[in-house]
């Protein structure tokens, strides 16, 4: 029994087996400020998928800049004795201003008008004299000079027609071209003009902008 004994304890004792490690933790989830910065748009480009990331908000307004330029702002005009045009919107009371003046140059045209028309389809204008030719030519001058003065005055009206519109809806003073403010002092002078002054030159030196009544020859 000795013997047994000794055998037993003479043998080394079992290693209880390894026990498998622990398959590591997984990662936690990315907060939310980290999954903002995660690509947000994908563009396949020839089997290639490309990740964009959203722009913050400072690349946002950057880009809106880019796309719309201010539309405000001052310059000196050109020629030997230059001003400051102020591009910018009309307050209250020079759209008020403006819509008097419109008013009043209509009320003006519409006048002169009745009274080139009145005068060129007169009785005395219809008859042509035969005895003296150069009667007869200058009677035919001045009804060709007052029909002309007519369509001129007519265009005009309808500008003034479309300006005074334009105050009506909010719209009043932005350049149909551009679409930058025109100046206050290009206002002054022309309430009814859709077009500033820089489209204006551009259209002069390089031709179109009929439809703003631009014409082909430079007007002084």
């Amino acid at each position: 029994m000795a013997k047994k004994a000794a055998k037993k304890a003479a043998k080394p004792a079992k290693r209880p087996a390894a026990k498998p490690a622990k398959p590591a933790a997984k990662k936690a989830k990315a907060a939310p400020a980290a999954q903002a910065e995660k690509p947000a748009v994908k563009v396949s480009t020839k089997g290639v998928l490309i990740r964009l990331k959203r722009p913050a908000d400072k690349d946002k307004k950057a880009a809106a800049a880019e796309v719309a330029p201010n539309r405000s702002f001052n310059e000196k005009s050109k020629g030997q004795q230059p001003i400051t045009l102020h591009h910018r919107k009309p307050t209250k009371q020079e759209l008020a201003e403006f819509k008097e003046q419109l008013l009043r140059r209509r009320a003006q045209l519409i006048g002169d008008v009745k009274g080139l028309e009145a005068e060129a389809f007169s009785d005395e204008t219809q008859i042509v004299s035969t005895n003296h030719l150069a009667d007869s030519s200058f009677e035919q001058y001045e009804q060709e000079f007052n029909l002309s003065m007519i369509e001129n005055e007519t265009e005009e009206l309808k500008e003034i027609g479309r300006a005074l519109d334009k105050i009506e809806d909010g719209k009043f003073g932005i350049c149909e071209s551009c679409g930058i403010d025109i100046s206050i002092e290009r206002l002054r002078a022309m309430p009814y003009t859709r077009i500033c002054i820089h489209c204006r030159s551009r259209f002069e030196e390089e031709g179109g902008g009929k439809e703003f009544g631009v014409l082909e020859e430079r007007r002084v």
